[in-house]
């Protein structure tokens, strides 16, 4: 019966949704704001029947009630707790109804956020939100519904793929899907902007926050699935330009772009148009990411089965992109920008070679995800594009994108003098050409790696060296001690501080993918108590264990590491069995050291008693990691910048049309 119940809730949120759809335009066209103030009201009352159907899928895992079709796909009554609440979002119908549920919920903040400000495009921006949420709890009600019943009732579930029971991958979905769904909010106001010519900056600041919110959600999310495929799948690495990551990168890659642009709009009243038709590329990508993962058509170790649902996206898709940049060319003339960069020797220039880069490295990563998609449905083979295609391109885009972060940082606004930027050159160029002398000299070879090491030593000089400097500027004018001026520098201009410390997540993050061209693999086959020498480590086979850990026995190879003679630790590589998994998973063990990782993967055992054991040493990969705290501190420092408004110009009184 309470299932049943979960159903009427997500069929009436769907009545409440088309009510928020038609309702605010009424309001606007008869200018009668409370049509509008009620359809507000329908967001909030649509959030809380998407928040009831969902307690009863939940109530569903933690009952183990089986008789939730969903339920006994993805639950077992011997799956830990947490695992039970993640396997909400572990399958494809409540993924969809947990996308539904964040929508709804940043459907409901701005109803709710935005009631007195903004009055003039909020009508728009509910109806904006409502039609997305229209589509996906039509999907919900029809072909992908996560309360569907069954009988007769189970004893026993499925259980979750215990591929996806590790922590990393517990919070790398809702990450990603706060960053998809974030990318709504500010498409909804970009969309509303054009529909009543209210085409100033407004937009622009309002969502701002929005914006960097969705930002930072997708690159954690990536960064804990990276972790994840590292230390679950066992292949050694953690990027391997798998569709479903694309998926995810193309987004992040053009909202980094979009975040740049919004600057020029906010500084200088520039790249109006291209600001719009960024964020409408960026939302549909965010849909593409979905159609990929939930319509089967790609194999990936991420992706769900094929699908009835994926065409549906594909339609929603063609018919956001045709709307919105029909809407764009409408108000065309409205977004013709005041200004354009005056010199080449501009931070405006600067952006917009950064921008190009990122578009570039996008739409490379699109063209090589759905490039096999169109030979399969053109030519009727299956084409597969692997990560040299992606590396032979996007690499030397990349380190070039380095290096322009830190150039972009000396230049100045509208005209920088050429005499004054080669004198500030002199120090972080120096630093990078002692930074490869230094890598020579410690024995490194790789052409690609001591360039893009020299790259990351001149940025990095850059972006710290132009903090202390405006921080004895500041000690110097206020005549405050340096610990004070500081503090001041940081709280007098958190949105340039903040991006400082993003750009330096940015550069560890480049230092620890650089590791991939160092490292090395060896198949070991390991007797008992004989030593094996790995490079500058010894291994020592002491034996198998088996244990019970939560519900998962694993068969583990006990091997204690040396260096130099010195014990070091025990890792224990091994494989896990599972009762609702007939195969056995991999479980490796690793070393972390700022240097590098020691990286073990039981391969098998042998006969006679000896394991045959996968050696990597992957070089810098904590690197990679130090991104994320660096990530967030740069982000809460730039969400607590209030940017200006520019002039706006003068917009019609009231809500109807002038």
């Amino acid at each position: 019966m309470i299932n049943n119940i979960g159903y009427v809730f997500l069929a009436a949120a769907l009545a409440v949704s088309l009510y928020g759809v038609v309702v605010p335009h009424l309001g606007v066209v008869r200018n009668n704001w409370n049509l509008v103030r009620s359809a507000q009201f329908a967001t909030i009352l649509n959030l809380l029947l998407v928040l009831g159907a969902s307690a009863v899928l939940m109530r569903g895992f933690l009952m183990d009630d089986f008789s939730i079709r969903f339920v006994w796909q993805n639950s077992s009554t011997d799956l830990p707790l947490g695992y039970k609440i993640a396997a909400f979002w572990g399958g494809m119908d409540g993924s969809l109804l947990f996308w539904e549920l964040v929508l709804a919920g940043f459907a409901a903040v701005v109803a709710y956020s935005y009631q007195r400000s903004n009055r003039e495009i909020i009508p728009y921006v509910i109806v904006v939100l409502n039609i997305i949420q229209v589509f996906l709890l039509f999907l919900l009600t029809t072909y992908s519904n996560p309360l569907g019943l069954q009988a007769p009732i189970p004893l026993e579930g499925r259980g979750l793929n215990p591929l996806l029971q590790h922590p990393s991958m517990a919070a790398h979905p809702p990450l990603l899907y706060l960053g998809y769904i974030g990318f709504s909010v500010p498409f909804a106001f970009a969309i509303a902007s054009l529909i009543r010519g209210k085409l100033d900056n407004a937009w622009v600041v309002t969502t701002r926050r929005w914006t960097l919110f969705a930002w930072y959600s997708l690159i954690v999310g990536q960064m804990l699935g990276g972790q994840w495929a590292y230390e679950e799948l066992g292949w050694g690495g953690y990027w391997g330009w798998d569709p479903v990551e694309n998926a995810a990168l193309m987004p992040w890659l053009t909202g980094t772009a979009f975040l740049h642009s919004i600057m020029l709009q906010e500084k200088r009243n520039m790249m109006k148009v291209w600001n719009v038709a960024l964020i409408i590329i960026t939302f549909s990508l965010s849909i593409l990411g979905t159609f990929i993962v939930r319509s089967g058509v790609l194999n990936s170790v991420h992706a769900f089965a094929r699908s009835e649902i994926g065409p549906a996206f594909l339609i929603f898709i063609a018919l956001v992109m045709v709307a919105s940049f029909y809407l764009m060319f409408l108000r065309i003339k409205l977004l013709e920008s005041r200004h354009t960069a005056e010199r080449l020797l501009s931070k405006e220039s600067t952006f917009l070679l950064n921008n190009l880069f990122l578009v570039g490295i996008a739409f490379t990563v699109f063209l090589g995800t759905v490039f096999p998609l169109i030979a399969e449905a053109v030519r009727g083979t299956k084409l597969s594009i692997q990560a040299p295609f992606f590396n032979t391109i996007i690499g030397p885009l990349g380190v070039a994108l380095l290096a322009l972060l830190g150039l972009c940082t000396l230049i100045a606004w509208r005209h920088s003098n050429a005499r004054a930027l080669l004198r500030n050159l002199r120090l972080p160029l120096g630093v990078a050409v002692a930074a490869a002398a230094l890598m020579a000299l410690l024995g490194l070879r790789h052409p690609g790696a001591l360039l893009v090491f020299s790259i990351a030593a001149f940025t990095s000089t850059v972006l710290v060296s132009d903090y202390l400097r405006s921080v004895l500027a500041r000690a110097r004018q206020q005549r405050q001690s340096l610990l004070s001026a500081a503090g001041d520098t940081i709280m007098r201009n958190q949105q340039r501080f903040g991006g400082l410390v993003i750009h330096l997540g940015v550069v560890f993050l480049f230092v620890g993918l650089t590791g991939n061209l160092l490292n090395s693999e060896r198949i070991l086959t390991l007797t008992l108590n004989q030593p094996v020498r790995v490079e500058h480590y010894t291994l020592l086979f002491k034996g198998m264990k088996e244990e019970q850990v939560r519900n998962a026995r694993l068969r583990a190879a006990e091997i204690e590491v040396y260096r130099d003679g010195e014990f070091l630790e025990t890792l224990r590589p091994a494989r896990s069995f599972y009762p609702t998994q007939p195969d056995p998973l991999t479980e490796v063990a690793i070393r972390r050291t700022l240097a590098e990782d020691l990286y073990l993967v039981l391969a098998s055992e042998n006969a006679g008693g000896t394991v045959t054991i996968r050696a990597r040493i992957n070089p810098l990969v904590i690197w990679a990691w130090f991104a994320f705290p660096l990530f967030s501190v740069g982000v809460v420092a730039a969400l607590l910048y209030r940017p200006r408004r520019l002039e706006a110009p003068e917009t019609p009184k009231g809500l109807g049309y002038a």
